[in-house]
């Protein structure tokens, strides 16, 4: 069997778990270091085995460590090397390190569980993800024990108990249950207020936002680089279109920048500011015969993926609309372009970011872009340089692939004889003198940005403007409905220019390689993950005002179409409401019929044997009992609920029975019956010598 924890051991404990949680909370940000990571959780095993022997001894050199930790994470703030929430965090778990091992008193508990508090706050200021709310749950629990047994402990101490705070009977498990069970009810309580409570989040408190390196959206391209391109299965976006396809798997571009300058071994942007896009660029007219579609997608861009970088869907952008909760401030969000067309917003925002982007669409009938001719503006310079010392091959092939054919033609071509003709890899060629000669004459396969830049050289050899785009493609659909597009779907393609019909997709990489390759375990898993998440936010981080109302009036359309099934005006109301009335009969019946084989199987006196309080327990209570009709026979006035200590400071010729009590009552001492017929004359002579 196993053996049970005393009450200082289980109140120990219990304060270590809630500091424990606490600091989890933090954890799940990413955010507080490998070093804190590992020191925290071995400060906890550390303190309860060693506390005792370091307890009083070096404090100055605590004072000393904790007062230059200050000054460093100051420093750091001031310098702007750190914000201000993640510094508070770090110094914080550093100081619950340091109460772990100071831990004697009622106040060094009590300051434990607020600095745990305080740690469990920051982590709602770092990271308030799903797991953020598992560790929360956690904290509630540990926190209500630990509460709980402190009060206890030092209460016994105080009447000076000491007896009872080795026993093995208080924290047992009975009592941890019914205290989380306490813990439980009242999360549920907070959760009715949280729904019912007007929500308006402060923006002013926002952290600014870290950037992390990322796919898909760099201003620059480099055909240089050694290695092979990962698969990063990752979500980056979150998006839901209207019209929904309804199918599993997009084949859609997610354009992010547009890059028109050869380097001579990638790519990167022309040399041009941003403006503040009052109002989105006009669009050109439509083809005739063409026929138009307006789309919508309510994109959620995840924290650390967008770098202020607005991804458009496939089409020709006419309104981005930054969607925030309810807040102080309202949406701070301002829209910019550049000369490229690119879209990006300020401020980056450290959490998750949600747009709504509307583009047209016209249909992919490439016919009609037939006719237009090469009257290029002046502008498009950028997009018809060639490289000085660019290969005479490559202009021979293109002219031999889409000479002489009209631009879309000649487009069309060499997009099909490069994905048709080269082989696709994510092995990268390294530095050559001449990227492109290479992948043509020489390696003949490459990654996607390989062919990309391929196509636009070829393009602007015959004298189409053509430039090299960067972004995502795809996107998966999850089971909470929107489809995830990841970092593995990062991408390369090219849109070419054509006369009153601006730059239009063409993507020479063979289709069945665009876009990420991952479709095993771990990725639907991370999948499955980030749809949990998003649910998470939907109802938790991102319920405000709005959210509430349509809660409420979604309660209210279910307890109106209950009423009205069970109000049987109908045929069919009678059925359902017949059927449900019939169905709890059974359920009640069946719990009946189980629990009265259950009571026939228990022999007789099971119920009176299965009692957890021992023969001494039960001869403690009654002495108890005695005594106290003893004393209220004496004309000792008694509370109708009172303890053994405040039974003997009532009357000091109760202190032995009072102390007899509590030794068998809880403690494992043993107490006869012989022993209670003595305790109790010996209270009647006390008392009759006192009248």
């Amino acid at each position: 069997m196993r053996r049970a924890l005393t009450v200082v051991q289980a109140q120990q404990w219990a304060c270590a778990l809630t500091a424990f949680f606490a600091f989890c909370a933090c954890v799940v940000s990413g955010e507080l270091g490998l070093v804190l990571v590992l020191l925290f959780p071995a400060a906890i095993i550390g303190a309860a085995l060693f506390g005792h022997r370091v307890h009083g001894k070096l404090e100055w050199l605590w004072t000393a460590g904790l007062a230059c930790a200050l000054v460093y994470f100051a420093s750091r703030v001031a310098a702007g090397q750190v914000d201000a929430v993640l510094a508070a965090a770090r110094f914080t778990a550093l100081l619950c390190i340091h109460r772990l091992w100071r831990r004697r008193t009622q106040r060094d508990e009590i300051l434990l569980l607020l600095l745990s508090l305080l740690l469990l706050c920051a982590g709602a200021a770092l990271s308030a993800e799903l797991l953020f709310g598992a560790a929360f749950i956690g904290f509630s629990v540990a926190a209500t024990w630990a509460m709980a047994l402190t009060h206890l402990r030092f209460e016994i101490e105080s009447g000076r108990g000491t007896a009872l705070l080795q026993s093995r009977r208080l924290a047992t498990p009975r009592l941890l249950g019914a205290l989380a069970l306490l813990s439980v009810l009242g999360i549920a309580g907070a959760a009715v207020v949280f729904v019912t409570f007007p929500r308006v989040a402060l923006r002013s408190l926002r952290r600014p936002s870290h950037k992390q390196p990322l796919a898909g959206l760099s201003d620059q391209v480099d055909l240089s680089l050694q290695g092979a391109i990962g698969d990063d299965p990752r979500v980056v976006l979150r998006v839901q279109l209207s019209p929904d396809p309804g199918i599993e798997h997009l084949a859609m571009h997610w354009r992010a920048r547009g890059l028109s300058v050869w380097t001579g071994q990638g790519w990167r942007t022309a040399e041009a500011g941003q403006m503040p896009a009052v109002r989105m660029a006009p669009r050109p007219k439509r083809r005739p015969g063409g026929r138009q579609h307006i789309q919508s997608a309510d994109i959620e861009a995840v924290a650390g993926f967008s770098d202020g970088v607005v991804l458009t869907p496939e089409g020709w952008p006419l309104a981005v609309d930054f969607k925030r909760q309810m807040t102080a401030r309202g949406p701070s969000q301002r829209l910019y372009r550049n000369a490229a067309g690119d879209l990006f917003y300020q401020p980056i925002d450290i959490g998750d970011l949600r747009y709504v982007v509307t583009v047209s669409r016209d249909d992919s009938d490439r016919a009609l872009l037939r006719g237009r001719g090469n009257d290029y503006p002046p502008w498009l310079k950028p997009e018809l340089s060639l490289p000085a010392n660019l290969d005479p091959r490559i202009a021979a092939l293109a002219q031999r692939i889409g000479g002489a054919k009209d631009p879309v033609d000649a487009a069309a071509a060499i997009e099909k004889w490069l994905s048709g003709t080269l082989q696709y890899t994510r092995d990268l060629a390294g530095e050559t003198r001449d990227p492109i000669s290479n992948f043509l004459f020489k390696r003949r396969r490459g990654h996607c940005e390989l062919f990309s830049s391929t196509m636009v050289i070829m393009l602007r050899s015959l004298g189409i403007p053509a430039r090299n785009v960067t972004g995502y493609f795809g996107g998966e659909r999850t089971s909470a409905g929107y489809y995830a597009v990841r970092g593995g779907d990062a991408h390369s393609w090219v849109e070419v220019y054509f006369p009153g019909a601006g730059f239009v997709t063409f993507d020479p990489t063979p289709a069945a390689e665009r876009g990420g390759q991952e479709r095993g375990l771990w990725a639907q898993a991370l999948l499955a993950w980030d749809a949990l998440q998003q649910r998470w936010r939907a109802f938790v981080i991102d319920f405000d005002l709005v959210s509430q109302g349509h809660a409420v009036a979604r309660i209210g359309e279910v307890f109106s179409e209950a009423a009205r099934r069970l109000s049987g005006k109908t045929s069919t109301d009678t059925r359902l409401r017949n059927l449900f009335l019939s169905g709890v009969s059974l359920f009640l019946l069946a719990a009946a019929v189980a629990l009265w084989t259950r009571r026939m199987r228990l022999p007789r006196g099971a119920l009176a044997r299965r009692s957890p309080l021992g023969p001494d327990q039960r001869r403690a209570i009654a002495l108890f009992r005695d005594a106290r009709r003893k004393l209220q026979r004496a004309g000792i006035d008694l509370p109708r609920a009172m303890t053994a200590s405040e039974l003997g400071r009532v009357s000091p010729a109760a202190n032995e029975v009072a102390a007899s009590y509590s030794a068998a009552r809880w403690g494992d001492a043993a107490l006869s019956s012989k022993d209670v017929r003595r305790l109790l004359r010996d209270l009647s002579e006390s008392l009759s010598a006192r009248s």
